[in-house]
This record gives structure tokens, C-alpha cells and sequence, in this order.
């Protein structure tokens, strides 16, 4: 049985046998194209290989008609009541935590309408984890995040489809843990994030938006491909795919209001 947390550069929580501290968070793809025009997104997002739970805000603004800033925040947790190893008994396993993450990036529209948009984000963010295991054990992992976003997106009036092939480097740091010799899994888990805490992952995304004008349902998926830690473990203490379900909002800068 599995539980999990999601954070997002992202770190989770699991199941009473496997808990997992590492997830991608959905990447934005803002698709900007003028001065002034603002992307807002509200989402669901939850894990596939875990199955996790959490909310995501993300919020871009075209500085220019070249540059842009983004801004990205996900909070989520988890509980399960679980049955201790070697005895009947169950207790409640759980965790929670949250994840921001900020970004600078170059804009650039393909044609003269305007539909097809390339985007390059560079950008930093910060995060951390509590997970609570069987026995009473618990850790606290920090996440680190500094992640290069390019993508190449067709935005019309009423439908846009975006993919990023995201590349993140990824430090993931035991803040503290406090974990009984009972308990394996999870004290194999943290000597794995110690001797390696550091790793480079390709997180490719794709995303769908569809609905009027200015306010669109949104439908993505962000990979990782998170090999980095086969050698020791497994690839168990991360995630491989995050899916998100929610609204999009766009604001155009002329008429300074949203259009529906």
C-alpha cells in the first residue's frame, strides 16, 4: 500500500514500505506573447507512480516583449492508515510540505500571428518534506531546485498545446530524521539521499489548454527521468510523473481585463 507527499521542485511522502522525497512540479509554459500580458493557473496535480495529492499556483507576466518572470507554488500532503510490520496493529503514516520556485525567461513569437511562441525559463526554487513512518520515525528533507525550461507552444484564441523538455539539478538535504534500526526501508532511504544528494533529471512536459478566450481548462503532464539514483536503491524515493487538472487565465495588457 502506498502514501505519498508531493513537493514541488518537489519533494513526497509514501507508503508505509517505500516513501518517495523527490517529484516534478507541473511545469508553466505561460506562452506570452506582448508586453504586459499575464498568465494565471490554478491547478490539481497528483502523482502516478505515487499517489499523492496537491494544489498549484503559478502566476507569469511578460515584462517585455522579450522577457518575462514566473512565479510557482505547490503544497500538498497525505495520510493513510497503515498496518506496522510484525504486528496487527496500524497507525496513521503521513506527510506534507510545499515547494516555490521563481524564474526569469526569453520570449519570442515564430510567425506573424503570433501562434507559435518559443520560451526559454531559467530559474531557482526551494522546498522541504515531513514524513512520518511507522514506529514513530520521521524525516525532514529539504529540496533544492535550479531548473532550465525551454519550450515550443501554438496558442490560438480558444485551444494551446505546449511541451518543454525541462532539465533540473536537483539537491535533496536530511534535515533531520529520527528512525529505529526496525525500520529499513526508510533508513535506506536516507543513507541513499546522503551519499548522493545532488542529480541531474530530463523532465520533459506537455500540456493542453482549450476554452474561450481568456479563460481555458487545463490538462498536463510532466515526466522525470529520475535514474540518477538506480545504482544505489532504486528508483522508488522519486517520482516519475506528475498530472494536473485545472483553469488558466489569461489577461491581455490593452484592455487590462480578463475576456471571456
Amino acid at each position: 500500500m502506498k502514501k505519498l507527499i508531493i513537493l514541488l521542485s518537489i519533494a513526497i511522502s509514501a507508503a508505509s514500505c517505500q516513501h518517495v522525497y523527490y517529484a516534478p512540479n507541473t511545469a508553466n509554459i505561460p506562452m506570452l506573447t506582448e508586453k504586459g500580458e499575464t498568465k494565471i493557473n490554478a491547478l490539481y496535480s497528483a502523482g502516478g507512480d505515487s499517489e499523492f495529492g496537491g494544489g498549484e499556483l503559478q502566476v507569469a507576466h511578460a515584462l517585455s516583449d522579450k522577457f518575462g518572470l514566473m512565479l510557482n507554488f505547490l503544497a500538498g500532503g497525505n495520510s493513510e492508515d497503515v498496518e506496522s510490520s510484525g504486528s496487527s496493529t496500524s497507525q496513521i503514516e503521513s506527510g506534507n510540505g510545499s515547494y516555490v520556485e521563481a524564474a526569469a525567461g526569453y520570449l519570442k513569437p515564430l510567425d506573424p500571428g503570433r501562434k507559435w511562441v518559443f520560451e526559454a525559463f531559467g530559474g531557482i526554487g526551494f522546498g522541504g518534506v515531513k514524513n512520518e513512518y511507522e514506529h514513530n520515525d520521521f524525516s525532514k528533507v529539504g529540496t533544492t531546485k535550479i531548473f532550465l525550461q525551454p519550450s515550443l507552444s501554438y496558442k490560438s484564441a480558444y485551444f494551446e498545446i505546449g511541451f518543454a523538455p525541462k532539465l533540473s539539478m536537483v539537491n535533496l538535504n536530511v534535515k533531520e530524521e529520527s528512525i529505529s534500526t526496525d525500520n529499513e526501508d526508510a533508513r535506506l532511504d536516507m543513507t541513499t539521499i546522503k551519499e548522493k544528494p545532488n542529480f541531474v533529471v530530463f523532465e520533459p512536459a506537455l500540456l493542453l489548454r482549450a476554452g474561450g478566450k481568456g479563460l481555458k481548462m487545463h490538462f498536463g503532464l510532466s515526466f522525470s527521468n529520475y535514474n540518477a539514483y538506480d545504482y544505489l536503491l532504486s528508483s522508488a524515493i522519486t517520482e516519475g510523473v506528475t498530472g494536473s487538472i485545472g483553469i488558466s487565465v489569461n489577461i491581455k495588457p490593452k484592455k487590462n481585463q480578463l475576456t471571456l
